[in-house]
């Protein structure tokens, strides 16, 4: 007897729990008349003294910031049955700076300003990736470190060095 009374007072505190649970609060989402978002800056600050200097070492290319991988490679028609899988290897990753051609369409470069962050396993294994792909796909990945940053000559001289090898 006792057990059945148990029960049933826990379900009775189950269905009082369901009727007046507080309710979730629902995100509208598309619903909303403005989207809680705000500007942030595309470059952090070593970032940006290095786009100077990037500028200054080689003026005759396109530079271009923050570009995400699945904007410069794409999967192999080989794998054209993987092409989801092997576009999700790459879709989130991006680079710190492209370097393209006067045709404005023909990647020559992948340009990485390494900071303090590059040193944990984690993102070692991202760049590893990153750095994969790339190579995969023939496009040269030149990196440089902000603790150690560079003139518009070693810059320049660096480059020019990976583009002559890679031709």
């Amino acid at each position: 007897m006792d057990y059945f009374f148990i029960v049933g007072l826990l379900l009775a505190c189950a269905v009082l729990y369901v009727l007046f649970r507080p309710k979730a609060k629902k995100i509208k989402g598309d619903d909303l008349p403005v989207w809680p978002f705000e500007p942030m800056p595309l470059m952090t600050d070593s970032e940006v003294l290095f786009y100077k200097k990037l500028k200054m070492a080689l003026p005759e290319f396109h530079l271009f910031g923050q570009v995400q991988l699945s904007r410069m490679i794409e999967p192999t028609e080989e794998v054209a049955d993987e092409r989801q899988f092997w576009f999700n290897r790459v879709c989130r990753q991006s680079v710190d700076f492209v370097l393209v051609d006067e045709d404005l369409q023909t990647v020559l470069a992948a340009i990485e300003l390494d900071d303090w962050t590059h040193e944990s396993k984690t993102r070692q294994k991202q760049d590893a990736k990153k750095d994969k792909a790339l190579a995969s796909a023939g496009i040269p990945i030149i990196r440089f470190h902000a603790e150690k940053m560079p003139s518009a000559q070693m810059i320049r001289h660096e480059v020019i060095s990976v583009l002559r090898a890679y031709r």
